[in-house]
């Protein structure tokens, strides 16, 4: 009952926003998702409507918008409650990670996903997203595996940017932390990534191919569905930047 309740509460948000977008402005429908409740539940409101506006209405735009707009809203309730409760202004830090982590997701290229077009500003935009999600995986002390995949995610934007030295140190940054994290597939999928950017980046071609090669053969000797579809991660990525 109370998942049922969640969706349709889910549901009633992004219509409502939708109608305060078509009829008045952003800044209407961020004064509505902000009078929703108590800090914690506006910021999950935020988290789930950037989800939707992606994989529901395939609105690179909004998504941007109401991101930002939710991170901006946890890192300001963060400062305001943090001299009186620690633990609630912890809470809205690791909420706008979340949030920024999956801008940063959302605004890359290597999905390939249908309906989603990205521009260079929306890179730029996804590469801050990128810089403030290792920063409070850092702030936060998460561990070795969020740092790895905050280092992942980092690199995955400068890799679409064309900045293939800071790519190449964020993959590695990336590697070196998840096998510290004793994380495999994360060790192998920056791996892989590293040697992805060396292939594109077009002087280290034939060591990248090396690389690449090791990292998939790798997946394939883990044998799950998490690396087969790493293996075709790489391959779309590759295919993607390489033209």
């Amino acid at each position: 009952m109370g998942q049922q309740k969640d969706i349709e509460d889910r549901a009633m948000v992004l219509n409502k926003v939708k109608t305060l977008l078509k009829e008045h402005d952003t800044f209407k429908a961020i004064e509505y998702i902000n009078d929703q409740g108590e800090p914690q539940t506006v910021a999950k409101i935020y988290s789930k409507l950037v989800n939707d506006f992606y994989w529901k209405e395939k609105a690179l735009t909004e998504v941007i918008v109401f991101s930002r707009a939710g991170i901006q809203y946890c890192l300001i309730k963060a400062q305001e409650i943090a001299k009186d409760d620690v633990e609630k202004a912890v809470q809205m830090k690791f909420m706008a990670k979340i949030i920024s982590y999956n801008l940063a997701s959302y605004t890359w290229p290597g999905w390939d996903e249908k309906g989603i077009s990205i521009s260079r500003s929306d890179l730029v935009i996804g590469l801050d997203a990128a810089k403030l999600n290792l920063r409070l995986a850092y702030e936060l002390k998460k561990g070795a595996v969020p740092l790895s995949m905050a280092y992942w995610v980092l690199g995955a934007q400068y890799l679409a940017l064309a900045n293939y030295d800071e790519a190449i140190k964020a993959f590695t940054f990336s590697k070196e932390k998840a096998i510290e994290g004793n994380d495999k597939m994360n060790d192998l999928l920056a791996s892989g990534y590293i040697g992805v950017t060396k292939i594109i980046q077009g002087s280290q071609k034939v060591e990248g191919e090396k690389e690449l090669d090791k990292a998939i053969k790798g997946f394939k000797e883990l044998n799950t569905e998490d690396a087969e579809f790493y293996i075709e991660q790489l391959k779309t990525v590759l295919k993607i930047f390489a033209n």
